[in-house]
């Protein structure tokens, strides 16, 4: 090649370079579109039974940043079983006021977290890091084990917590808990577990050119943008003070389940249980049955439950003490 050939090449490079940067650009300001409220779902939230919520009580993360749960005390004062309780996306704490209750009636202590990002929990819609509420379920079971040095362990999650509680039976933390119970559990974009939505039925708008970007710089070791929104909820504009309508991209990346769920299912350190309607708006509740069930995970569908009716219907309540003492 002929050295004169070089800066030729060099400014071709530096195009190639420039126009990757620019298309990048482009892509991290497409704007975010929030979906029109998703009518089921809210009134779902709305028939939730909160009576006898109990008082908000906090706790330190490594952080520094106090984090907020909810506690629901066994009956009789039983403390050998407790189990943490993980509310769906945009959601927080009061949205397992059912499940809390019918728990400790039960014997089990509960503990309804408000999950970083949500509720009283750190800033609306972001984390720090990628991996931190990960971090914030740890200090959470050290600061419990205060009161139940000894108790068996469960991690119950809806929704995206259900993901999220898969993500944790399959990483280095599973060891500290005894059995996973997810409650119609979102296990990822490309699960044939989702039902398709549009529309009238949409409740999570994602900004995919965005998210597309954000994965690519990530691959590059730069993370300066992950606070960028890149997902919005079908929650109507009354309740922006009590939910969370919008997640950064560290945080949809960990409220969530890992990418291979199947590989998490597979490698999951204790028993799962999984409960889902057979109602279910948002999820495809028979796929649960005929694509998770074959990988050694018991699946209960119930008739007549929705995906907010699994967490506050009598029949569903009723499943979750089931799974979570056998």
């Amino acid at each position: 090649m002929s050295l004169l050939a070089l800066p030729r090449i060099l400014l071709w490079l530096l195009a190639l370079v420039g126009l990757a940067a620019v298309a990048l650009g482009v892509m991290l300001a497409t704007p975010l579109t929030q979906p029109p409220p998703l009518a089921s779902i809210h009134a779902g939230a709305m028939a939730i039974d909160r009576a006898g919520l109990p008082e908000l009580s906090r706790f330190p993360a490594r952080d520094g940043t106090w984090l907020a749960y909810r506690l629901y005390p066994a009956a009789g004062g039983a403390t050998d079983r407790l189990a943490i309780l993980c509310h769906g996306s945009s959601a927080s704490s009061d949205e397992m006021n059912a499940v809390g209750k019918a728990l400790a009636v039960a014997g089990f202590a509960a503990v309804a977290i408000d999950a970083r990002g949500h509720g009283a929990s750190g800033t609306r819609g972001d984390v720090a890091y990628l991996g931190q509420l990960d971090d914030d379920l740890a200090d959470l079971v050290a600061h419990l084990r205060e009161a139940y040095p000894t108790a068996q362990l469960t991690l119950i999650g809806h929704s995206a917590g259900g993901g999220f509680a898969l993500r944790i039976a399959s990483g280095p933390f599973a060891g500290a808990f005894d059995r996973f119970v997810l409650l119609a559990p979102y296990l990822g974009y490309d699960a044939p577990t989702n039902r398709p939505s549009e529309g009238p039925g949409l409740w999570a708008a994602p900004d995919l050119p965005r998210i597309v970007a954000l994965s690519l710089i990530d691959r590059l070791g730069i993370d300066w943008a992950q606070s960028l929104p890149v997902i919005a909820f079908a929650t109507p504009p009354e309740a922006a003070k009590f939910v969370t309508s919008r997640y950064s991209f560290r945080l949809l990346l960990n409220y969530g389940p890992p990418r291979d769920w199947k590989g998490a299912l597979k490698a999951a350190a204790a028993k799962i249980a999984l409960i889902a309607g057979l109602d279910d708006e948002l999820m495809n509740a028979p796929a649960y049955q005929d694509f998770v069930a074959p990988l050694g995970v018991k699946v209960a569908l119930l008739p007549g439950v929705d995906h907010m009716g699994v967490v506050r219907q009598r029949a569903a309540l009723d499943a979750i003490v089931e799974a979570t003492t056998r």
